[in-house]
């Protein structure tokens, strides 16, 4: 009997620390299928808004909108359509190579789950 509940100790443990190992992986701001919780990248063509970094306070938007953001030169396009509510440094989401300062971005609730 003891040695079933060890295995099933052992099993446990090695459950987690597989599931930890898996989360650590995948990064830390993304959900298991590799998205990001922030939303996604997208053409500048569909930016509602365009935010100069540099001379810009930290913005709110709506949940959703997508923004354009400059930096000297450089410029990537972001709709916020992952999880609402939150507040999203620019640097967590910029392309490699993007030139950032740390920027804050409040994104509101997403709609459907307002009650």
């Amino acid at each position: 009997m003891r040695s079933i509940q060890s295995l099933k100790a052992a099993t446990m443990f090695g459950l987690t620390t597989l599931s930890l190992a898996s989360y650590a992986a995948n990064g830390a701001d993304t959900f298991m299928n590799g998205q990001s919780y922030y939303g996604q990248p997208t053409s500048q063509a569909s930016a509602a808004r365009i935010v100069d970094i540099a001379s810009s306070a930290p913005i709110n938007i709506a949940y959703g909108e997508t923004v354009t953001f400059r930096s000297g030169g450089q410029q990537f396009s972001w709709t916020f359509n992952g999880l609402g509510g939150r507040a999203v440094d620019v640097v967590k989401i910029a392309p490699a190579g993007f030139a950032a300062k740390s920027f804050a971005v409040f994104v509101g609730r997403d709609p459907s789950t307002r009650r």
